[in-house]
């Protein structure tokens, strides 16, 4: 990227309006249930791939679900124990997208969106660099909510193990499908949340 470039580039949570709205519509765009999975926990790792859950605030159900493997251009350098755990394979990995494609694939579909995660931070951190680096306006909106957090506050001082995923669904009865497939883990996310939702005022 050229230093033009960098100069031009904003990350995603610089793209807020420049006049202050108190009212940024976070409660009536679409949501946008989001999970990541790498090839390892250093920055210098890829994204390779990449699920998610649409969801309609007006009814709460899913409106879509989408899912992509990316190809990595580095596997040379990736965490065996990262791989391992999300199950990676060449034969699984044949028909996986190039970085770009499915990032601008993505912006598509979350165009206008507020992203929702578990323990987001590190997914969204990923899309900044990803994004940035690869040139691409993100569409969705600069506002991002955190499942985890919700979850924190919800049930701080009640019967919980823990607040990592798999304790918050054994405490609420859900059901996981593969752990660490990007679009099972977007599907619980969207569960966790829907439990709040429902059962508790969180909101």
């Amino acid at each position: 990227m050229s230093p033009n470039n960098l100069k031009k580039q904003r990350h995603i949570l610089h793209r807020r309006p420049k006049n202050y709205r108190s009212d940024t519509g976070l409660n009536k765009r679409k949501l946008v249930f989001v999970d990541l999975e790498f090839s390892g926990l250093e920055l210098s790792h890829e994204v390779i791939e990449i699920g998610c859950v649409v969801v309609d605030q007006n009814d709460w159900k899913i409106k879509k679900e989408w899912t992509v493997k990316i190809k990595p251009n580095g596997i040379e350098s990736a965490d065996l124990n990262a791989l391992k755990i999300i199950g990676y394979s060449k034969k699984k990995w044949a028909d996986a997208m190039p970085l770009k494609e499915a990032m601008l694939a993505f912006n598509k579909i979350a165009k206008g969106g507020v992203l929702i995660g578990y323990n987001v931070a590190w997914d969204f951190l990923f899309l900044e660099k990803s994004f940035f680096e690869l040139e691409i306006k993100p569409s969705f909106h600069w506002q991002i909510l955190d499942v985890m957090s919700m979850v924190f506050g919800r049930f701080y001082k009640q019967a919980i193990k823990g607040f990592r995923m798999k304790e918050v669904e054994s405490f609420l009865n859900i059901k996981h499908g593969t752990w660490h497939n990007a679009l099972d883990d977007a599907r619980a996310t969207y569960e966790i949340f829907l439990k709040l939702f429902k059962n508790g005022k969180t909101f």
